[in-house]
């Protein structure tokens, strides 16, 4: 048997042995490393978006109530589960009208990875939780035209007189430690943010916490 014919047979016998019971413990012990990091960048970056939306919330509830007592104009805000946005009141035709092209008041996203739990004058108005209910009717149209579209109406009121009514909103995840921020507001028109909490916003925030607002 030749040199080349020994070194093509070995190659063979190298080939066909696979791969040893080391290699393959290797090779999960780095997939667990690169999955556990990849996990931990996840929880970071969640933990981040949600500081920076329970912030901007809060900030922006502050700032319409600036603009409501320098300019002497209602501004109502609307909560979806995703997003949220603001009206204008006209006194004129006595009626709400979505604030569009502001610096400030243009509608925000809130990223998929959280969840919002929004309580108004005691009633929780929308969450995950079956048993919540929406005080508001969904056939209300507050346009006389015919022909015009209807709008859902504000939920949180930030009047010119300083005063609001009172609500609660809840912003945070209920997976995995679970956490969540509540910025809360009162009639009196005051304004605060929590620090962060860790708990189930959804049985956590309740409707009898505004007895002790």
């Amino acid at each position: 048997m030749t040199n080349s014919s020994i070194a093509n047979h070995r190659n063979m016998r190298l080939d066909s042995r696979g791969f040893s019971l080391i290699e393959i413990l290797i090779a999960l012990v780095i997939a667990g490393v690169l999955v556990s990091i990849a996990a931990i960048n996840f929880g970071d970056n969640r933990k981040s978006d949600l500081e920076t939306n329970a912030k901007r919330f809060y900030a922006l509830v502050k700032q319409a109530q600036d603009e409501t007592l320098l300019r002497g104009i209602d501004i109502g805000i609307r909560v979806e589960e995703q997003k949220y946005w603001f009206y204008l009141f006209d006194p004129e035709n006595e009626k709400w009208l979505p604030i569009e092209d502001d610096e400030f008041f243009t509608e925000k996203e809130i990223p998929e990875t959280l969840e919002v739990k929004l309580l108004v004058d005691g009633s929780t108005l929308f969450s995950q939780d079956e048993d919540d209910v929406d005080i508001f009717e969904k056939d209300v149209n507050i346009f006389e035209e015919e022909d015009e579209k209807p709008i859902e109406p504000p939920q949180i009121f930030i009047l010119s007189s300083g005063e609001m009514n009172d609500f609660k909103f809840a912003i945070g995840w209920v997976d995995d430690d679970p956490q969540y921020y509540v910025v809360t507001g009162t009639m009196l028109g005051e304004i605060q943010l929590s620090d962060a909490m860790s708990g189930n916003l959804r049985e956590e925030v309740k409707e009898d916490d505004f007895l002790n607002l």
